[in-house]
């Protein structure tokens, strides 16, 4: 029962029972449901739970409630009230600065705190009230911008914004032709929910006699599991199921191979592995019942470098010859003719890292199996399809038995897209006790038994003319995939088709070998292969033109891919803008080629870079579609349901933007609705830089259907023909002028007297792509590519080795937009992700071992690192995207990393090539450059 706590929260008194050791963070969400206050670390380095104690911003995790029965607190509900948000939401939803929404409460928070204490603060002093908050979507620039606009700065003293105009949404205005809302900066339809903290993630979510799982995972790299003793664990009063690797289906899992059983069966393959889980009525009492499964493991050798994996002799760590699960290969032209045709080969080998996620929220989910045989699941996924599709597999059920529905999603960036452990023990647990059950990672397991991004070593052999022009390259490519496949072989395919498209390349082959490692395992993120390989190949490019005497960017001029050109590997390159996102970026740079003179210790860098949308590169899933229902109502209101999940991308946004212009409605007229496959059309998710693109045609082609049955019924009233109806401004208007009501005609529709019909429609979009040859892998697996290039100017301190950027540069060929603000938003967060897997991510695995599995080792960027960041747009039109558009999101970090490695060996006249570029790894640099 613990003892009576009263606690004075936003002007109202609450009396609870709780123990003296519970947390204010666990007292706000579970003793008073205010679960605006988020839970995303309990370490006190995220922020997300901030809450202001006596007006000061402080860490609600890191403070007992005990001791804040005697303050006044406010939290995220407090702030603004139903009809009037606080200054500070207003101005986080005016510049975009909420996406995923999972930091947002906490940095409001710390931002009011600080504006209460000092309402004209300066940027710097911004920046070191919300050093303490953690995001990993916005890249901070447009959260600074918020905070900055209520601060009402002026003059001199002003801190500069990137948004001008009304509302701080009219930066980098692209008006499209004819178009009303399309192509404009608009404000998220979901900002409101999150930056009132009313935006529910299933962490938030309690249902009835809810139950609470945890998972024992293997401290041992590769084992054999000898036995799993229970008993003492069932004894524990609130435990109410323990189960193990017996109790899994028989069907095992995976996105490429199923090689996953959810929990161990009888070997352990990294340290993370999955060994039992319980289901208890507290979550305390489910992790104290773990150290009471006496669990007894047999060792076995090990290996987590993925070429020591692949040779003969190597631990056997699954059924795969030498550990690769996938060796894939695209050859074309021939590459030995193109060698000998070149005036030099130049062979390099780079090594790129494990980068962690870190998405704010933690994989969570709810499972329940009810009485009736029906599995619902309320997940933080990035697609209800698949996850519906991979559980009626893994269980042997028919779809319609199982339902996954998505609420908020705290960021995904590729984590969020499979099946976890967690997913099939709640479910199993669920039917043992007949209550749902409710699992989540904590953030050691975050890093631990979630994804990363593929650690690889990339060996490049390219071929050059004396005068820089490309005649072959070969690429070898070893991906360190971890203990299980998850989307390795998916990850070595795409980018081996990318790698022969940023550059015409007469010859070309590419080996990728997926291996397994005693490690965590690799899967989808960002970039999906592109970052690594993009690493390699544009710092192999300032290489070759510094060993030919020739300026970085003339080399780049030479080779460049055109529009319409076929790329060697298999992409139709129908617009490419990556010549004229080359020559923007330079410019804003003032770039005037590396010989010019420079200051010590600084310099300048650029990289090119290529991101598919979406994409056909599963050999068993011929299709890449996406689905859109859209309902006219009787007062002119319009519901849209997509497949599509937002996860702080703000295709929820686009989506209704796209709807209300084909419409001629207004955005407050579109309701949308996502992300639960009991209601919504049939849609892969939002991965790919799909979600806009593919989604939008998808509710454009709805949307266009429903105004076939609009113009048909409106030309009887009209006296014309339907082919000369328009919609605008909430009518259908004929030529000659005459017009009537949107909703008159629905409601007249509805009725007998007219007919008595439903305004509905619904689409299904599939790309126009293929799956690649089967013997060559050359492929056109995507429906557009985009292009960007980065430039970057940097300052090496020679002391400490730290890299400071003072200037980026991220010019992108994404077609065209469809809200810019969004789109700069999303450049933004990339830029900053890109910049940590250069700078400092890595997620270290000494003998197996993970040892930075918190915020608090493991670095990502914070506030007081970001940059200036220019976003800069070239648009191309594609033919293929809704209203042009193209994908967006991924490329916000291709070239980032490599970009800044050339930079770094402009500065210090040395070339790292393995990440992170980190301060030890220049200093050792300078000094051998010392004794050399």
């Amino acid at each position: 029962m613990g003892q009576e706590m009263t606690l004075s929260v936003n002007g109202r008194k609450h009396t609870f029972y709780a123990d003296a050791s519970r947390t204010l963070q666990d007292a706000l969400r579970g003793d008073l449901s205010m679960t605006g206050t988020k839970n995303c670390c309990n370490d006190g380095y995220c922020g997300a739970c901030t809450v202001l104690m006596d007006g000061v911003a402080v860490k609600s995790c890191l403070v007992l409630a005990v001791e804040a029965q005697e303050t006044e607190l406010q939290t995220i509900e407090g702030l603004g009230s139903n009809d009037e948000l606080d200054p500070i939401q207003a101005a986080f939803i005016e510049h975009g600065a909420a996406q995923c929404g999972m930091c947002t409460p906490g940095m409001i928070m710390s931002a009011r705190g600080l504006l209460d204490e000092n309402p004209d603060p300066t940027e710097d002093e911004i920046k070191e009230a919300i050093k303490g908050n953690l995001c990993r979507c916005t890249g901070y620039v447009k959260i600074v911008e918020a905070i900055a606009s209520v601060a009402q700065r002026t003059g001199a003293d002003a801190i500069p914004h990137t948004a001008q105009g009304q509302g701080g949404l009219d930066l980098g205005k692209v008006v499209q032709q004819g178009k009303r809302v399309a192509g404009h900066s608009v404000p998220r339809v979901d900002g409101r929910e999150k930056v009132t903290g009313r935006a529910d993630y299933v962490a938030d979510m309690t249902l009835p006699g809810m139950l609470y799982g945890e998972i024992l995972r293997s401290p041992i790299p590769h084992a054999r599991i000898v036995s799993i003793d229970a008993d003492e664990a069932l004894k524990i009063p609130g435990v109410f199921a323990v189960i193990t690797g017996k109790d899994m289906p028989p069907n095992k899992f995976g996105a490429f191979v199923p090689d996953e059983t959810g929990l161990a069966v009888d070997t352990v393959r990294y340290v993370g592995d999955a060994v039992a889980a319980v289901a208890a009525s507290t979550p305390e009492i489910a992790r104290n019942a773990l150290n009471f499964i006496d669990v007894q493991y047999e060792e076995l050798p090990f290996v987590t470098d993925p070429e020591e994996a692949m040779k003969e002799g190597a631990p056997q760590i699954a059924e795969a010859e030498r550990n690769i699960v996938a060796h894939n290969r695209v050859i074309g032209g021939d590459v030995e003719q193109g060698f000998a045709e070149a005036d030099f080969v130049f062979e390099d080998r780079f090594e790129t890292t494990k980068q962690a996620h870190a998405c704010m929220e933690p994989h969570v989910c709810i499972g329940q199996w009810d009485s009736s045989g029906k599995i619902t699941l309320y997940d933080s996924t990035q697609s209800t399809f698949f996850m519906r599709f991979h559980l009626s597999n893994i269980f042997g059920l028919q779809e319609s038995k199982i339902r996954v529905t998505a609420p908020y999603l705290g960021g995904g960036f590729g984590s969020k897209s499979e099946v976890h452990a967690i997913h099939v023990c709640s479910i199993i647990l669920s039917k043992k006790t007949g209550r749902p059950v409710k699992m989540g990672h904590d953030r050691d397991e975050e890093f631990t038994s979630s994804r990363t991004r593929h650690k690889e070593i990339i060996y490049l052999k390219t071929g050059v003319k004396r005068d820089g022009t490309i005649t072959a390259r070969q690429a070898r490519v070893i991906l360190d995939n971890g203990a299980y496949t998850s989307y390795g072989p998916g990850v070595s395919l795409t980018q081996s088709m990318l790698g022969g498209a940023v550059y015409r390349i007469p010859h070309y082959r590419y080996d990728g070998y997926v291996v397994y490692t005693n490690t965590p395992m690799g899967g989808a993120f960002r970039g999906f292969g592109s970052p690594q390989f993009t690493f390699a190949a544009e710092s192999q490019a300032d290489m070759i033109a510094k060993r030919l005497n020739m300026d970085p960017a003339e080399f780049r001029r030479i080779n460049l891919t055109h529009p319409g050109d076929k790329a060697i590997s298999g992409p139709t390159l129908t617009t490419n803008g990556a010549r004229e996102s080359l020559e923007k970026a330079l410019q804003r740079l003032e770039y005037t080629g590396h010989s010019a003179a420079k200051q010590p210790y600084k310099g300048v860098g650029f990289a090119v870079g290529t991101h598919f949308t979406s994409g056909k590169f599963h050999p068993e899933a011929n299709a890449d579609f996406c689905g859109a229902t859209v309902k006219v109502n009787i007062d002119g209101s319009v519901n849209v349901l997509a497949g599509v999940i937002e996860m702080g991308t703000g295709c929820a946004t686009t989506l209704s933007q796209i709807a209300a212009e084909e419409l001629g409605v207004d955005m407050e007229d579109v309701e949308i609705t996502l992300s639960d496959s009991e209601f919504i059309p049939p849609d892969l998710g939002t991965f790919g830089s799909r979600a806009t693109t593919l989604g939008g045609n998808a509710v454009r082609m709805a949307c266009q259907r429903v105004k076939a049955q609009l113009a048909e019924e409106a030309a009887k009233h009209l006296n014309c023909s339907p082919q000369d109806i328009a919609f605008e401004n909430k009518q259908l208007r004929s030529s000659h002028g005459q017009s009537i009501d949107l909703r008159n005609l629905v409601a007249g529709m509805l009725f007998r007297d007219g007919g008595g019909t439903h305004v509905m429609a619904s689409a299904h979009y599939d790309a126009p792509c293929s799956l690649p040859d089967p013997e060559t892998g050359v492929g056109d697996f995507a429906m557009s590519y985009s292009f960007g290039c980065h430039a970057v100017e940097v300052e090496v301190d020679p002391d400490t080795g730290k890299v400071t950027i003072l200037k980026f540069i991220a010019a992108t060929d994404c077609g065209n937009l469809i809200n810019p603000a969004g789109a700069e938003g999303q450049v933004q967060g990339g830029a900053m992700q890109g910049i940590g897997y250069a700078l400092y991510e890595d997620l270290k695995c000494p003998d197996g071992q993970p040892i930075n599995t918190r915020f608090g080792n493991y670095k990502i960027p914070t506030v007081m690192t970001v940059p200036p960041i220019e976003a800069i747009w070239v648009e191309t039109d594609d033919p293929n995207g809704v209203y042009g558009s193209k994908g967006l999101a991924e490329m916000g970090l291709v070239p980032t990393a490599a970009a800044i490695a050339n930079a770094v060996e402009d500065a210090i006249g040395v070339r790292i090539t393995d990440l992170p570029i980190t301060p030890e790894k220049i200093l050792k640099a300078l000094e051998t450059a010392v004794q050399a």
